[in-house]
């Protein structure tokens, strides 16, 4: 075996050769360098002792397979961390030779620390990676729900109604059921601007948005149209067109009073609605009769109070 000493020592692996006792018969210059005892004082001790990490019933039945039968065994240093003193990873493969009449294991210590390292890093950039990932696509859908939102009331925008109102109306066709839209205007609103300043108008408008919420029924929608106009989607309304029930809910809310500049004011709505099919068969022609409805009934509501 002597013969083959240097070139062991210029392995860049480490180098354990064990006898048919498990006792040391060699260990290579760059497998002392993980052991904290010199050659001479590692020669012909028990391998536990030398290498305590060993002292393992799995591992001793491995060595003993190995052994008597010849198998060519393996340990891996995801399963059998740090074997050697220190921190360092060691893939080990043990086989049998023969040395004259005796029989003897070579293991042999491959260091994948390296390899650990990168393949740990691998995984924190993935785990990065994806929590990235994570917040882009939240970021991405708060960008698109925020252009379905009207800033400053927080209830839905015109182009959400829209969609909205074209996925309800092509149900109704099929099914041949009642779609209903309501225009909202908030009278005398100029008025309101003018007198006690935008902030108050704009006080005004959530106002508006809070009552209509609270009246409709749970598959309604509520949208700003524009300015001070809002409208409210009545999917699935009955022959009678219950729609009436929810304009006495705003006309009668007791929150239409609020207090603007220290007085209190009373804000008034006009609503008018239309009717699919009677009132026609695209969301433009309804939101328009709608629209008409609304001024009709401001209308009257001027020619009362002259």
């Amino acid at each position: 075996m002597n013969k083959w000493m240097s070139v062991f020592n210029n392995l860049d692996i480490g180098i354990l050769i064990l006898d048919e006792e498990f006792k040391i018969v060699y260990a290579n210059q760059y497998l002392l360098g993980f052991i904290p005892f010199s050659r001479e004082e590692v020669q012909e001790q028990p391998l536990y002792k030398v290498l305590p990490r060993f002292y393992n019933a799995y591992i001793e039945k491995v060595l003993l397979n190995c052994l008597e039968n010849g198998s060519k065994m393996f340990l891996s240093a995801a399963l059998h961390k740090t074997m050697l003193h220190g921190d360092h990873s060691f893939n080990i493969k043990i086989s049998r030779f023969e040395e004259g009449s005796s029989q003897l294991l070579l293991l042999e210590f491959i260091d994948v620390t390296r390899q650990f390292i990168q393949i740990a890093r691998l995984r924190n950039y993935v785990i990065e990676l994806s929590k990235v990932n994570k917040e882009l696509k939240e970021k991405k859908e708060f960008i698109e729900n925020m252009a379905y939102y009207d800033c400053l009331t927080g209830i839905h925008n015109r182009t959400f109604f829209y969609k909205l109102a074209e996925k309800y109306l092509e149900s109704a066709k099929r099914s041949g059921g009642i779609l209903g839209i309501m225009f909202i205007d908030v009278d005398k609103f100029k008025a309101i601007n003018d007198t006690y300043g935008h902030e108050a108008g704009d006080q005004a408008l959530i106002q508006v948005a809070r009552i209509l919420t609270q009246v409709i029924r749970k598959n309604d929608t509520v949208a700003r149209y524009g300015g001070d106009e809002f409208l409210i989607l009545l999917p699935h309304l009955l022959a009678g067109h219950n729609y009436e029930i929810i304009a006495s809910r705003i006309r009668s809310h007791p929150d239409r009073f609020i207090t603007l500049a220290g007085k209190e004011v009373e804000i008034s709505l006009s609503i008018g609605v239309s009717f699919y099919p009677m009132d026609g068969d695209s969301v433009d022609q309804l939101i328009a009769k709608a629209d008409q409805a609304m001024y009709a009934a401001k209308s009257k509501i001027k020619a009362a109070s002259r």
